[in-house]
């Protein structure tokens, strides 16, 4: 059985989890699902239809599922939030709904957004991602497992954050960066390959070379992309590493974060 606090307001509807956990001045509305043993510490708001999983720690003052602050959002449409399992949302977590009809914003599994970050509409959210302090995705973003946003970093809308990616605090992202890079600056440029990263992530050092290797081809041996592409495939072969780069060059729709000349050094040899 749930614990529900009666200083709570749960409609009747709702489906809430065995074990959950509900804490005082908490509302919870019609369409919205809880997971088992998540726990809703006081002060939340869950509205629209948001599904929240299991194992999930929500603290004070968060809001889930609230209509898309998008214009275009029309209101009383049916749009999806969802939040996957075991993720701790931090004090005044925002994650709102889809703006389309019968879009969705999508949080993955094991996920830790720190205080005050938000998730716009219709953003995707892998899994192990951490969001530090005040991070701000705007509109349709998608950030790739076990990438790390630092504090203050904001997300220009439809860019792309790939897997096992660091940003820096306070960059500001208007261009996509890549898998297993470090991107920093003001607008925020890759630097270099994200080895610590890459290291916590279980990667080989083979699979850590061969990266890097990728990434001095795509960027410092003057060549046009295409053709740097295509010069990564022939030198270093397939794989599923190299291919999860590529894949994402191809599938940009904001451009690339390039390096700029200053990070060339710290890329060759």
């Amino acid at each position: 059985m749930p614990d529900i606090s009666p200083l709570s307001v749960v409609h009747p509807n709702a489906k809430i989890g065995s074990d959950c956990v509900i804490g005082p001045f908490c509302t919870i509305g019609e369409h919205v699902e809880v997971g088992a043993r998540t726990c809703l510490k006081s002060h939340v708001v869950v509205d629209g239809y948001t599904t929240i999983g299991e194992d999930c720690v929500v603290y004070p003052f968060v809001s889930l599922g609230i209509d898309s602050q998008d214009q275009k959002h029309i209101k009383d449409s049916v749009s999806y939030t969802r939040i996957g399992d075991r993720n701790t949302l931090r004090e005044f977590v925002s994650v709102h709904s889809g703006t389309e009809a019968d879009s969705a914003t999508e949080i993955g599994n094991d996920c830790v957004l720190l205080t005050q970050a938000h998730v716009g509409h219709n953003c995707r959210v892998g899994n192990h991602v951490v969001m530090s302090h005040s991070v701000a995705l705007a509109g349709h973003c998608v950030v790739g497992d076990y990438a790390n946003i630092g504090g203050l970093a904001a997300v220009h809308q439809f860019c792309q954050i790939g897997s096992v990616a660091m940003v820096a605090g306070m960059a500001r992202v208007v261009q996509d960066v890549l898998p297993y890079t470090i991107a920093e600056g003001f607008p925020a440029h890759m630097r270099v390959v994200n080895k610590i990263g890459l290291e916590r992530a279980g990667f080989s050092e083979q699979k850590i070379k061969d990266i890097r290797k990728a990434f001095r081809i795509l960027f410092f041996r003057d060549l046009r992309l295409e053709e740097a592409v295509a010069e990564v495939r022939e030198e270093i072969g397939d794989s599923d590493e190299i291919n999860v780069m590529l894949d994402a060059i191809a599938s940009s729709q904001r451009g690339l974060a390039r390096p700029d000349s200053a990070t060339f050094e710290l890329n060759v040899g």
